[in-house]
């Protein structure tokens, strides 16, 4: 009788592993896409970085990419890093969790604006012009006001 207990509780037990397996892949899916209106953006790359580096990488087709990455604990903070953009968002990743993140077309453009005044800054310093910081914020933010118009009127 204890033989026939311990042989029918190692058939159990065999027999749940597969199930144990399927029910902790420990995956964690981040979901993103652009607004329909950008052009530019496909056939960039995103990456997926941790603490320990890059978790996963892919490149945008037709305004939407996905990542994944295993999460061994129950929560690992990671980054969802976009180059092409100079993007990057902070995210806490779960076992299990798909996360949808939408870039949003004025948080795109003003981070164009922003790099491009940057390289014209940079370009003044480097012969010896340089524009005070009230200046510098007045000019960023009448520019992308005027960009960000410019760029719905075109869509129109």
């Amino acid at each position: 009788m204890r033989n026939s207990l311990i042989l029918l509780l190692l058939i159990a037990t065999l027999a749940l592993i597969p199930w144990m397996v399927s029910h902790h892949n420990r995956m964690a899916t981040v979901r993103g896409s652009f607004p329909d209106e950008l052009r530019g953006v496909d056939f960039n790359w995103v990456y997926l970085r941790g603490e320990n580096g890059i978790l996963d990488s892919c490149i945008v087709s037709q305004n939407r990419f996905e990542l994944k990455t295993k999460v061994d604990k129950r929560a690992i903070t990671a980054a969802i890093d976009i180059p092409c953009c100079s993007l990057t968002q902070e995210l806490t990743l779960r076992p299990d969790h798909e996360i949808e993140v939408r870039v949003s077309l004025d948080e795109y453009y003003r981070r164009q604006v922003e790099y491009s005044l940057h390289e014209a800054v940079a370009r003044l310093d480097e012969h010896g012009l340089s524009i005070p910081d009230s200046l510098w914020v007045q000019m960023r933010d009448s520019v992308l006001k005027v960009f960000i118009e410019m760029q719905k009127g075109k869509q129109q």
